[in-house]
């Protein structure tokens, strides 16, 4: 069949418009990367307490035991062996597994433009665009969480164990084509080990066998094929149901079918929640229209099949794994209420599914049938990214407020100002937090390998030079006294490095010269640029915590510029009645 993407003279505007399709693929990628940065905190959230309460209860990282250990609904095997190599060989500060979660999107990416070119045979501009629509769906920072927490490298391994498995199968279905049924067994092995992988590294891997095997007969394979496939799967599933405990949390998934109008809502607005922030309504209308468009384009599978459309295949299983994986979690978690969709976690699945549409709109363009709609498709791709690159104020916004309170949470632990409040936010149960921090403190792990975890109690000038209070510019805003079982104060502001013309570095308080308090800088203020017309940030503010001082002592505030070496520059004081003087 003619493709008319491939012909000499290509229409300049649909060259111009795959450019930029491709660049703003580029330019999701750059954001996240920068996400990530903005956002980082060496502090586990949530989870991951679970695993390191584990280990120090004494359990090995290593040990089969812990590593089959149901986690939720799931058996992250794959995932514990990340966490085992972040924990082993990088002091367990989130940076092995945070940039893993990078390389593998990104190896995603390219596994996909591999696809096209090899089962699609796209080329030139319809090639620029589908890559960028991947980059820019597979990137996008409404799955912010994905940026912020480690822990999130089992959501990115399975969508790349799911796809290489279908990249598999479809590589031998053709090779059986070519040569008479006779097709190399290495692409059927390695469909089959990607689908065992997807399923030790997320609950929803299991809906990869039936899809495999019903894949394998549509497309009619060998009977050895399909008895390799369905027995792989049998033996799989077995194992990772053996002494599964459905966990009492959540919503029976049987019980789930007697609400089908509920659960046909979750999904709804699990995939329309991509283009809103907060809308149940209009999510639900949007994911509603996707999911029609999903049923077609399910329904043509035999035409795909037929006319050995094998990318567009590709499309279409993935586009079944994704409303399997929405239909499971609304069974699920139903419990939560439909709100429980917005969840951003979700989003590595929802962007995944918009992709696979927009990619099948492509390809119907690169035939003879859909030739005349090519210009109109680039150009719906571009404003579908478009609006993404609208929308994705909020999510970044929120990947920097969580990981800066993580790291307001940290001069907590390390100044040891008891914050209930704050550690609820950090984990679901304080005795593991409490566990897991004794077991970070005794092995210097996590926050307590970072740069400013030994400063507490140490003379003021023996890691920083002073400079002219001119140097920086800042506000104590708020000091509260907090008074739970190790008392303190809570203190908030903003400050500004006059020289280089950003944020402080951090902040330091001090107490007779000795370090006595920290606090982590970049919070969201709305009176820095009021203050000081020099400041240019948003993202002045600070927040910390600071030991009780001593009676009749003074609290002397600086600011860590970043210099290198850093150096500190004084900006306000406490008093003995906690107010503050400039």
């Amino acid at each position: 069949m003619r493709n008319p993407y491939r012909e000499a003279n290509v229409d300049p505007l649909l060259s111009l418009l795959s450019y930029a399709i491709l660049f703003g693929g580029a330019c999701t990628i750059a954001v996240a990367v920068y996400t990530t940065l903005v956002s980082y905190s060496s502090l586990p959230w949530w989870d991951t307490w679970e695993y390191i309460a584990a280990i120090a209860n004494g359990e090995g990282p290593l040990s089969p035991r812990w590593l089959w250990r149901q986690h939720n609904e799931h058996r992250l095997v794959i995932q514990k062996l990340f966490f085992a190599v972040d924990l082993e060989m990088f002091h367990a500060r989130q940076v092995f597994l945070l940039s893993s979660i990078i390389v593998i999107q990104l190896l995603h990416v390219c596994l996909w433009g591999w696809s096209m070119r090899v089962l699609g045979g796209w080329r030139g501009a319809l090639w620029r665009s589908g890559v960028g629509l991947v980059a820019f769906c597979i990137f996008c920072p409404s799955a912010w969480l994905n940026y912020t927490m480690g822990f999130q490298v089992c959501y990115i391994l399975l969508l790349l164990f799911v796809t290489l498995s279908f990249v598999a199968l479809l590589l031998y279905w053709r090779d059986s084509q070519r040569h008479a049924g006779r097709a190399s067994s290495r692409s059927l092995w390695l469909c089959i080990l990607a689908a065992v992988c997807a399923t030790f590294s997320l609950s929803n891997g299991n809906l990869l066998w039936p899809l495999l095997l019903a894949a394998a007969l549509l497309l009619r394979l060998r009977r050895p094929a399909l008895l390799t496939i369905a027995i792989a799967g049998a033996i799989t599933i077995s194992l990772y149901f053996y002494s599964y405990v459905r966990p009492s949390y959540h919503a029976d998934p049987l019980a789930a079918l007697t609400k089908p109008f509920v659960v046909m809502k979750f999904v709804a607005v699990y995939f329309g929640s991509s283009w809103v922030h907060d809308s149940v309504a209009i999510a639900t209308v949007i994911g509603g229209v996707g999911l029609i468009i999903a049923v077609i384009v399910l329904l043509r599978t035999l035409y795909y099949v037929r006319t050995s459309r094998a990318f567009a295949l590709q499309i279409v299983i993935t586009v079944a794994f994704l409303l399997g994986t929405a239909f499971v979690t609304a069974a699920g978690r139903l419990n939560f209420g439909v709100p429980m969709a917005f969840q951003s976690r979700y989003q590595t699945f929802a962007l995944l599914f918009w992709c696979s549409l927009g990619l099948l709109l492509l390809n119907y363009t690169s035939s003879d049938d859909g030739k005349d709609y090519r210009v109109l498709a680039q150009i719906c791709v571009l404003l579908i990214m478009v609006r993404g690159a609208v929308l994705s104020s909020r999510p970044i916004q929120e990947a920097r407020a969580h990981g800066f309170g993580l790291n307001v949470a940290i001069t907590a632990v390390l100044t040891g100002v008891d914050e209930p409040t704050l550690f609820a936010q950090v984990a679901e149960h304080r005795d593991k937090l409490l566990l897991g921090i004794n077991y970070l403190r005794e092995h210097q792990l996590s926050l307590f390998s970072d740069w400013n975890a030994h400063l507490l109690g140490k003379p003021l000038d023996k890691d920083f030079g002073v400079v002219a209070a001119s140097e920086c510019a800042g506000k104590l805003e708020f000091v509260i006294p907090r008074n739970y079982g190790s008392p303190g104060l809570y203190v908030a502001g903003w400050a500004w490095d006059r020289q280089h013309h950003q944020p402080a570095r951090a902040i330091l308080a001090a107490s007779h010269e000795t370090v006595t308090g920290l606090a982590a800088v970049g919070h969201l203020s709305t009176t820095a640029k009021a203050d000081d017309r020099a400041v240019n940030s948003l993202y002045a503010g600070f927040a910390g915590y600071i030991r009780q001082p001593e009676p009749g002592s003074e609290v002397k505030v600086y600011a860590i510029l970043n210099h290198n070496p850093p150096s500190i520059c004084y900006f306000g004081s406490i008093d003995e009645e906690f107010n503050t003087i400039k």
